[in-house]
């Protein structure tokens, strides 16, 4: 099973539709990944409700994306009507239905909402397609130090939980975690060029919640 009919649903209520770049993807392109050539060739992993597509048209590449939502892929084919057979709907840890080969593939917190096998199909088929040299970034990966780690139910394996009903995941299906070793063994095709864990503690209000995340640089050998 790949993309969730919860996220699906929180689309249709037209929940979690984030709109503006998330600055940490933004950071690590340009100092990790900057286009460097015509005709350079992004990929994102679940685009959801189209955060990311401003900032990548900006910089004039070649994007692509694969989205799990029927809906929000029919808003972003008609807000964005020039990027026709760019934004599809598919199942990523599945297929990667495109022809072209890639410079870049990204993700922001979307395949870890999967379990450690359909992570793993997803990763196989990302390394495919990359160029030689060609970087996959990771950003907002679930830690295992997340406070969100320890509730919910195990699903499938010991990384992924479900069945949240309240706090950030609620009702939005699996929630996929990770440690440093866990990270380097589903990436053991690439070498992992950077990888960097920030935790943030909420203060105010006091409610002893920590929320902690990779972002990583792996890279085609």
């Amino acid at each position: 099973m790949g993309f969730s009919k919860e996220w699906e649903q929180r689309y249709k209520e037209n929940t979690h539709m984030s709109i503006w770049p998330w600055s940490d993807l933004v950071s690590y392109v340009m100092r990790y990944a900057r286009p460097d050539h015509e005709g350079y060739r992004v990929l994102e992993l679940g685009c959801g409700a189209g955060a990311n597509i401003p900032f990548f048209r900006h910089l004039g590449v070649e994007y692509y994306a694969v989205e799990g939502s029927p809906t929000i892929v029919e808003q972003l084919n008609e807000r964005y009507s020039d990027m026709k057979g760019h934004i599809i709907t598919g199942d990523f840890t599945k297929s990667l239905p495109f022809d072209e080969s890639f410079d870049l593939v990204v993700d922001r917190s979307s395949l870890t909402c999967n379990s450690t096998a359909a992570i793993e199909r997803c990763l196989e088929m990302v390394y495919a397609i990359l160029k030689p040299g060609g970087k996959f970034i990771g950003i907002d990966w679930f830690s295992t130090l997340h406070t969100e780690f320890l509730k919910g139910v195990q699903d499938e394996d010991g990384n992924t939980r479900t069945g949240y009903s309240d706090g950030p995941f609620a009702n939005t299906g699996r929630a996929h975690y990770s440690d440093k070793q866990h990270i380097l063994d589903l990436f053991h095709q690439f070498k992992v060029d950077t990888l960097e864990h920030k935790t943030v503690s909420q203060e105010i209000p006091g409610n002893d919640q920590a929320f902690a995340y990779w972002n990583l640089v792996a890279r085609k050998l």
